[in-house]
């Protein structure tokens, strides 16, 4: 069919260029929707005469994928566009997604379809003229034309394109200079470019930006790969051809079992993919060598044809100040940072550090992730620690770490810094542990103690009690008693966010002997700290005579070194704790008493509002319904007023959680189930498993009160899940004696 259309557009001319194009999106939606396992060699149709000239290389069957990406090249083409340029990091089948592109194309471009391989990836640049002269040669001009300075040769070839319908495949530029001179010069020809650089400098060209592929995709693509189900027509992803493809032969494709962890190792990477595609015809240990971090680079090749020889080539073009600022990311060990961290790691000026910054996302080797946010992928990152670690003396390596180390113990020292997200929490964790790896116990225990009140508020504490447990063998390496009851009591307080309170009140416990001979008045400070942390963590646990005997020590050390901000903290405490006991009179007093405390130091509102909260449910525990529903409400407003973090999501789903108490309270059972719904919410938003396991029973409590047993029980079921994965088998058996049966 769109030979037909292109037979007519040679006839009629360039009226029929938008009827051509919009036969051609039909055409190429329908064969993907079709997901045929053949390669497209050509759209459809009887094989007929081949367009003159035709040298295109043909297309890797293997496609996987960039079904978002091919539907905007083909919008691009659709509204006549005269350049197009692929850009990416190396590995991401820019090279591929364009050949076989163009092949689909073929019936728009019936005067020619023409390769050039520019050379970039092979650390080789082509000279724009000796380019030019064999697209002259392919477009056939003679010999006397093909000879001559660039500015000639460049306008015979927009002499040659013009009036024409041709299309240029430009593959692996270096840079915008490099492809200005090749630009055909027909109205209706077409320049597909691609290249590792980003080719800001090139505006003629309309960019469409590779990343990694999708997760379902790469596993196909792996599947295909290694001789499993192919993947249908026409996806996309692969390598450049010739310099890239990986031999001829199928192997066994790997089982399910390591297919997800190889995705995940090769970051979803076409080229990483295909090469760990082998490791189905190896030994299983070929596979987890892949998936081991060091390793990950040395087994990602087959042949001659490897993941670090790409990187290689693009990190040897950059200018000697871009690899050194690359090479120093390497000690980073999180793949996402800011402009301030790189400046520290590579010991710059934050404008120098902006500006580098700058060029590596030029040359796409590094990413942009938010305002003043960038991140490397994760072999990217992997390369630039290898080049670090090969290329640099070991003291470097360690001080630009050191010099990472101090400069997030800055960050999280700033009160006026904006809040962590999981990806600092994470970062902070691995740095920790790295920093204890590299002998740099004292600036890794300055970071944990620094870092630790920006991650106590996060429902996952998993990096929270890595952290700490590196602290604590930094600790007994080095024997710092302080470092150690600083790691316990961190391990406790994480132990118990998590819900594991047996492990909590052990490690809290430690961290008291170790600091039972408290002589300065830190030290002192430092025990109630921990003190009160223990009996939070005996209240939470049901332990409630434990928990009183610990928190009035507290308050009493509290007052006598006159600590009012500690002793606000273990009013709260205190107030919580007569809660649970159902003794509401005295968690009114204690909560009270709090509450100016609070607001005299300028406290985090969070903290006064988890405060007024407690005090909500004493005065709903008393009966006082209207003193109750004020201070719930004043908490909620904060807590959905503030920038949203996990915090305050927690805690609004604690206030719901009252809030619909108060409603029950009152008989109205059906706002109530509404108000445990939202607390529901708001706790699966914060992945806080503690607050959904509370959540489900409050709901299935206030069913089972209008007399709906079974819909009860389903709840009930699903809060002692969660109770048992958490580890309170306590709680979980309490909630299972609700059932019927």
């Amino acid at each position: 069919m769109l030979r037909t259309h292109a037979s007519a557009a040679m006839v009629t001319g360039s009226t029929l260029l938008p009827v051509l194009l919009a036969a051609a999106v039909t055409t190429l939606v329908a064969v993907r929707q079709r997901r045929s396992r053949a390669p497209a060699v050509s759209v459809s149709g009887p094989p007929g005469p081949e367009p003159e000239p035709f040298r295109l290389p043909m297309p890797i069957g293997d496609f996987a994928g960039r079904l978002a990406e091919i539907d905007g090249l083909l919008r691009l083409v659709h509204e006549g566009r005269r350049a197009i340029a692929v850009t990416g990091a190396p590995g991401l089948g820019k090279s591929t997604l364009a050949i076989r592109f163009a092949h689909e194309l073929r019936p728009l471009f019936p005067d020619g379809q023409v390769y050039a391989d520019l050379g970039a990836g092979c650390g080789e640049p082509a000279a724009p003229a000796a380019v030019l002269a064999r697209l002259l040669g392919a477009l056939g001009a003679p010999a006397e034309e093909r000879t001559g300075d660039p500015a000639a040769l460049a306008a015979r070839l927009r002499s040659r394109t013009a009036g024409r319908r041709v299309l240029l495949l430009l593959d692996d530029a270096a840079d915008a200079a490099q492809v200005r001179p090749l630009l055909p010069g027909g109205e209706h020809c077409l320049a597909l470019i691609t290249s590792r650089d980003a080719l800001t400098g090139l505006p003629e060209a309309i960019p469409v930006r590779l990343g990694a592929l999708a997760e379902p995709d790469a596993a196909a693509l792996l599947a295909s790969v290694a001789g499993g189900e192919p993947a249908a027509a026409p996806q996309g992803n692969g390598t450049s051809p010739g310099r890239n493809r990986g031999g001829g032969g199928r192997i066994p494709a790997p089982g399910p079992h390591r297919a997800d962890a190889l995705v995940r190792a090769c970051g979803a990477v076409p080229l990483a993919l295909r090469i760990a595609a082998a490791a189905g015809g190896r030994p299983h240990e070929a596979a987890v060598r892949i998936v081991r971090e060091r390793a990950r680079l040395d087994a990602l090749h087959i042949g001659d044809v490897a993941v670090r020889a790409a990187f290689d080539t693009g990190f040897d073009a950059l200018a000697t100040a871009d690899r050194h600022l690359l090479r120093s990311l390497g000690a980073h060990p999180g793949a996402r940072f800011t402009a301030r961290i790189a400046a520290a790691a590579a010991a710059w000026d934050l404008p120098a550090a902006h500006t580098g910054l700058e060029r590596l996302t030029g040359a796409q080797l590094v990413l942009p992730a938010g305002p003043d946010g960038y991140r490397l992928h994760d072999l990217v990152r992997r390369f630039a620690a290898e080049r670090l670690e090969r290329d640099t003396a070991p003291g470097d390596r360690r001080a630009a770490l050191e010099r990472i180390l101090d400069a997030y113990t800055d960050d999280a020292s700033d009160p006026g810094a904006r809040p962590w997200g999981c990806a600092e929490q994470s970062t902070v964790s691995l740095l920790v542990r790295a920093g204890v790896r590299e002998g740099l116990h004292r600036p890794a225990h300055r970071l944990a103690v620094a870092a630790d009140r920006r991650l106590l508020d996060h429902p996952g504490q998993l990096p929270r009690i890595a952290m700490w447990a590196a602290v604590l063998d930094a600790a007994r390496r080095s024997g710092e008693q302080g470092w150690t009851a600083d790691a316990l009591r961190g391990l406790g307080a994480a132990y118990a966010h998590e819900g594991r309170l047996d492990q909590a009140v052990d490690h809290l416990r430690m961290a008291l002997a170790v600091q039972r001979r408290a002589a300065t008045r830190a030290e002192r400070a430092e025990q109630i700290r921990t003190r009160r942390l223990l009996g939070s963590a005996l209240r939470s646990a049901g332990r409630y005579e434990e928990a009183l005997r610990e928190l009035r020590t507290a308050l009493d050390g509290c007052r006598e070194a006159g600590d009012t901000t500690g002793e606000a903290e273990v009013l709260c405490g205190l107030g919580a704790l007569h809660l649970d006991r159902r003794r509401p009179d005295e968690a009114i007093d204690c909560l009270e008493r709090a509450l100016p405390l609070l607001a005299q130091r300028g406290d985090d509102p969070g903290y006064v509002a988890d405060a007024r909260r407690h005090l909500g449910s004493a005065y709903v525990q008393a009966g006082s319904l209207v003193p109750a529903e004020r201070h719930l409400h004043s908490a909620l407003a904060v807590h959905r007023t503030r920038p949203r973090n996990d915090r305050d999501a927690v805690g609004e789903g604690w206030t719901l959680r009252e809030l619909g108490f108060l409603e029950e309270h009152r008989g109205a059972y059906g706002a109530g189930a509404e108000l445990h719904h939202a607390a529901l919410a708001a706790f699966e938003r914060a992945g806080h498993a503690m607050g959904v396991a509370a959540a489900a029973e409050a709901i299935g409590d206030n069913l089972l009160a209008q007399g709906e047993q079974v819909g009860a029980d389903t709840w009930y079921r699903r809060a002692a899940a969660v109770h048992t994965a958490l580890g309170d088998h306590v709680r979980a058996a309490e909630t299972r004696r609700k059932l019927t049966t």
